[in-house]
């Protein structure tokens, strides 16, 4: 009698651990922490918008252009101190499909019998009989917090009247996500023999079971045992999971010399970057401890003895009862470890970064600036260490399962063997870890002018040289963002002669070559980029002076917060700036600023948090915003 073959057994075990993968990698657990760690924010120019060439504010411009260090009037010490929105709970139920299937068993006539299975996310006692799935509800609960790395600090000193130098700290930017938990995964395989041929033994459509004795002699039963026609075996297991993983970017300074000569200012960055990556992730798979040992029957008659043969074919007291059938007892390792799926390793990895700008003063009312961002290319070569990943399970024993429904055996079959197996894929999606990952740095090129009378209006234009990269699934390919370029447009006027002053920026994103996408992905693409451009960002904001007291206030929204993430630019000032809002007091030497930026992370988890009312459905209010606050002084001396 054929078996079931390897290859389906393999694949059906398979199927149950692809499940708990699956859980693993794209559901939340019942217990999960979720952390994300920024550094204090910044906005040196209220209302105006960031990353002007040709605009200077001491240190705090150094970062889009170091030669505008050079034009420092007066020495600077700057501190930022920020805090973060706290900690929530969220409690989310959503709801799991269960799945089934089958596959054939036997051979001879292509009247094959189908073995049906079902993976069930539910114990044993809370299933029943046979192999009906449905949508079972899950409930996860999970912890998100948004802290602060640090406070930042910053300080430029003139040396003389042509050489100014500077130095900044910048916090780390990191983020963690911790999850943990167990729940159960219970196979079951059912064996339905009607239309059964194995060979000698066959089972029509009316449950007779025909067996050949010898070539042109064959005996048929009547209607045999119900509990011998339909069969099935369970296998419970528990899925334990452990998934940790922590990614921090340190850029811990910025040091910056800038010279003059004459009208023309030339400067220089240094950014000392390094990274680090923990993945710890593992999942095990326990039989239950308290499985009973599962059972499949078998005709109880010699098939070497024709007067058996006749006995058992013509008598209903043994070819429809349970006494007519051989139970042979199937093996569970109860409470033993059948599969097991790793994904760990540890990345670390450095680079410096340079940048070079200059800026030139045609007069005393039209400067031009030109920078070279990240000159030399620098990328994060993150080499890992400890590395695994790979999905082993024990193989199903099929040598066994050729005798298990032949008449008048007897005895047991150890269902899973001792012998492992291991694939470094699960659900079709490879598990391999690189030994070297490389990220490059942005490389950036921007240009532009500033025209300061009548008015002030500063005009950018912004060459990312470094494309993006979007991984795909293994259906998908990746998606690569080449070409991209921003235009930035910012302007001051006083209004009137009162001493007040108006600010407004934008930031307009050129429209990029995009490949990888699917046709109607491309289409939205065409849309949204219909005009050649499309604005990310917008600032607006006012100064007002009163009696030698500059008052600052502006409010602004960006989108480019996600290219930063995209590119893995963790130096942008603009980095955890989406929605934000700012006042300052100037009086003298000392400046401070109170920056409001919204937390959107936070704000979701808040919501989710938020209980629902009595009647109807919770509604989004002002109240349920989060921010980050940052208090920034400075100091000129």
């Amino acid at each position: 009698m054929p078996a079931v073959t390897r290859k389906i057994a393999a694949t059906t075990l398979a199927l149950i651990l692809t499940a708990s993968l699956a859980l693993a990698a794209d559901l939340d657990f019942p217990y999960g922490n979720v952390r994300l760690t920024v550094p204090p924010a910044e906005n040196p120019f209220p209302g105006l918008g960031n990353y002007y060439s040709t605009l200077d504010k001491g240190m705090k411009s150094a970062l889009w252009n170091p030669a505008s260090l050079g034009k420092l009037k007066l020495s600077e010490a700057f501190v930022g101190l920020a805090t973060a929105t706290g900690s929530y709970n969220i409690d989310q139920t959503f709801k799991l499909k269960e799945m089934s299937g089958s596959f054939e068993v036997g051979a001879g006539s292509g009247q094959d019998s189908k073995m049906n299975y079902a993976l069930f996310f539910r114990y044993p006692g809370q299933i029943g009989g046979g192999i009906a799935t449905k949508e079972v509800e899950v409930k996860s609960h999970l912890n998100y917090a948004t802290t602060v790395s640090g406070n930042n600090f910053s300080a430029a000193q003139r040396v003389n009247d042509w050489l100014t130098v500077g130095f900044a700290s910048y916090n780390p930017v990191g983020a963690g996500l911790d999850l943990a938990g167990s729940f159960p995964l219970t196979g079951r395989m059912a064996m339905n023999m009607y239309n059964t041929d194995m060979g000698d033994l066959r089972i029509n459509s009316a449950g007779h079971l025909l067996y050949q004795f010898a070539p042109g002699i064959t005996y048929e039963s009547g209607p045999v045992w119900s509990g011998f026609l339909s069969q099935e075996v369970t296998l419970p297991v528990i899925n334990i999971s452990e998934l940790r993983n922590d990614l921090a970017i340190q850029s811990p300074y910025i040091g910056t010399i800038a010279a003059r000569h004459g009208n023309l200012y030339a400067g220089l960055n240094l950014l000392p970057i390094a990274a680090t990556a923990v993945i710890d992730n593992d999942v095990r798979s326990v039989v239950s401890a308290d499985t009973a040992d599962q059972s499949f029957y078998a005709p109880n008659f010699d098939p070497t003895n024709q007067a058996d043969l006749i006995d058992w074919t013509t008598n209903a007291g043994r070819y429809g009862t349970s006494s007519g059938y051989n139970g042979k007892v199937i093996d569970v390792p109860q409470g033993e470890l059948i599969a097991n799926a790793k994904y760990r390793g540890y990345y670390s990895g450095s680079a410096a970064r340079f940048d070079l700008g200059l800026m030139y003063d045609f007069s005393e009312w039209f400067t031009a600036g030109v920078v070279m961002e990240n000159i030399g290319g620098a990328a994060l070569e993150m080499k890992g260490s400890g590395l695994a990943s790979y999905l082993s399970y024990r193989d199903f024993n099929t040598q066994e399962a050729q005798n298990l429904f032949e008449p008048g055996s007897s005895g047991s079959w150890q269902l899973l063997s001792d012998r492992w197996i291991t694939t470094y894929e699960a659900g079709g999606q490879p598990m391999y870890l690189e030994p070297v990952k490389n990220y490059p740095l942005p490389k950036r090129f921007r240009c532009g002018f500033a025209l300061k009378r009548p008015f002030l209006i500063a005009v950018d234009l912004e060459t990312n040289q470094t494309a993006i990269t979007i991984p795909g699934s293994v259906e998908a390919k990746n998606i690569t963002v080449s070409n991209l370029n921003f235009l930035r447009i910012g302007t001051e006027t006083q209004v009137f002669v009162l001493p007040w002053w108006l600010r407004g920026g934008t930031t307009l994103a050129l429209k990029p070559t995009v490949t990888g996408l699917q046709p109607k992905e491309q289409e939205n693409i065409d849309k949204a980029f219909k005009f050649g451009a499309l604005p990310l960002k917008l600032d607006l904001g006012m100064t007002i002076n009163f009696w030698s007291y500059l008052f600052d206030s502006s409010f602004g929204v960006s989108a480019l917060p996600l290219v930063s993430l995209l590119q893995v630019d963790t130096t942008n000032l603009d980095l955890t700036k989406m929605a934000y809002c700012n006042v300052g007091l100037t009086k003298d030497a000392w400046q401070v600023n109170y920056l409001l930026q919204a937390d959107p992370l936070a704000t979701a988890a808040a919501y989710s948090e938020k209980p629902a009312p009595a009647v109807g459905d919770k509604s989004f209010e002002s109240s349920d915003l989060k921010f980050i606050q940052t208090l920034a002084v400075t100091y000129r001396f």
